[in-house]
């Protein structure tokens, strides 16, 4: 192998982190959103309506590609050759890319690439030319030269290391030939004592005893037994092998993940609506806190359509139903790293659940968050799966209404909304048609919501 040059190293992990800068801002102009905007939205009005981080992501990612990819203007020229202003321009380009959030991933690249640039300019490895992109001719004659690596000093040390690096070579060869030339003299040596003893042991046919034989078969078996064999006036058995106990693999069997759900459900009576999940996710079974992840959505959309007077984050879980008597519950108890871990009869066994949960507490309204929750009460309902054709957004008809009580005292069941997933994994559905349907539901909350607050003014009155 030869030797690492860290600044060609260096400059193909930048062309891979500039490329991919290009293509995250080309879809950040499609999906416009700030990585950070979990902690604060002060950063929104960078993305949008005016676009100004994904224009800066796309002319740092260009100009990325034109530095280590040169342009002709570019090859040769002082920047192009100078490590120290790589070390100045990229870590704003990682910060750039680290603020998008379709950025994340090549601000990691340019952190790497910027690690081994600086590794780089440690050793010694101070310019670079256009004639370090291109391999010197290789020849059988001629042996390559110290003075064409292009680096400074050849390593660092100030070349102290070059006899390790270029002098053990020629070691190696010496050393290989020998030990090849020794390998296949034991080889053929074996084989004459394996043809010798083989002789020397095979005893007349009418004096032969078991266990003379057993001893033949044992010592012809190897060629290790044939040479004890050889050597040995009175050949005895050799010892039975001991056989090594090599734990054999388990296959894992399928069953509930090993992580028990912290979250509780909010469920007081006479709630105005009643959020339902499909199952908590990893982060909010460890947490709590429902939809804790930083990529979920569920936040940023209660607070969007109005359900929420400000914009929450996943510790305020049990605050909301005393501030907007909106409580939560999910479908599944049992916590996967995706929804698309759930079983069909597991999703199936909660929708009874779920009815009970309803039938007790009576919420004004239910929200299902989530198109997989409303396929499977229609499953349990109706004994199969809903067409495509049958489903919808929004709010779905009285006949629907779940929770039911039938008989004296009886209750007509809270109307069902069927709201999108907030899964950040979820990519099916653009951001701005969710919060067009989150909105609809916002709408009722914050009118049903006012009509509470006046009859609550009246009767004080």
């Amino acid at each position: 192998m030869g030797r690492l040059i860290k600044n060609h190293w260096g400059r193909l992990i930048i062309l891979t982190a500039a490329a991919y800068q290009v293509a995250s801002a080309i879809e950040g102009f499609i999906w416009p959103k700030v990585f950070w905007d979990f902690v604060s939205k002060n950063l929104d009005a960078a993305v949008a309506p005016v676009p100004v981080l994904q224009i800066l992501n796309l002319i740092m990612g260009l100009v990325g590609i034109a530095w280590e990819w040169p342009l002709k203007s570019l090859a040769g020229s002082i920047p192009h050759r100078s490590i120290e202003i790589r070390l100045i321009i990229y870590p704003l380009s990682a910060l750039l890319a680290a603020l998008l959030y379709q950025g994340t991933d090549p601000a990691i690249y340019y952190l790497i690439g910027i690690g081994v640039y600086f590794w780089a300019y440690s050793e010694g490895e101070t310019s670079l030319s256009v004639q370090d992109n291109k391999m010197p001719p290789r020849t059988q004659t001629e042996e390559p030269k110290l003075e064409d690596v292009p680096v400074n000093k050849i390593t660092s040390f100030n070349g102290s290391l070059r006899q390790y690096l270029h002098g053990i070579n020629a070691t190696q060869e010496t050393t290989g030939t020998q030990s090849t030339g020794i390998s296949n003299r034991r080889t053929d040596t074996t084989k004459d004592d394996q043809k010798i003893s083989t002789i020397d042991t095979l005893p007349p046919s009418t004096s032969s005893s078991p266990k003379r034989r057993k001893a033949i078969t044992n010592g012809t078996t190897t060629t290790t037994k044939i040479t004890r064999s050889r050597s040995s006036s009175n050949p005895t058995e050799s010892p039975p092998k001991r056989r090594r106990n090599i734990p054999q693999p388990t296959t894992p069997t399928a069953g509930p993940t090993a992580i028990e759900s912290a979250l509780r459900d909010t469920i007081p009576e006479n709630l105005l609506l009643l959020l339902v999940g499909v199952n908590p996710g990893i982060m909010t079974g460890i947490t709590g806190y429902v939809y804790a992840h930083p990529s979920n959505l569920f936040w940023k959309l209660l607070y969007s359509s109005g359900i929420t007077r400000v914009r929450h984050i996943p510790a305020d879980t049990y605050k909301l139903p005393e501030l907007y008597s909106v409580g939560n519950t999910n479908l599944v108890e049992r916590p996967t790293r995706d929804a698309s871990m759930l079983t069909r009869a597991e999703m199936d066994a909660g929708v009874p659940v779920l009815e009970a949960k309803v039938a007790a507490q009576r919420p004004e309204a239910v929200c299902l968050v989530g198109k997989s929750i409303w396929e499977a009460v229609w499953r349990v309902r109706r004994g199969r799966a809903i067409r495509k054709e049958e489903f919808r957004y929004g709010w779905q008809g009285e006949a629907e209404n779940m929770g039911r009580v039938e008989g004296e005292g009886g209750w007509p069941g809270a109307p069902v909304f069927v709201a999108t997933t907030t899964s950040g994994l979820a990519a099916g559905m653009k951001p701005a048609e969710k919060e067009a349907i989150w909105a609809e539901l916002g709408r009722w909350v914050v009118r049903r919501r006012g009509e509470r607050e006046g009859l609550k003014v009246e009767s004080e009155l």
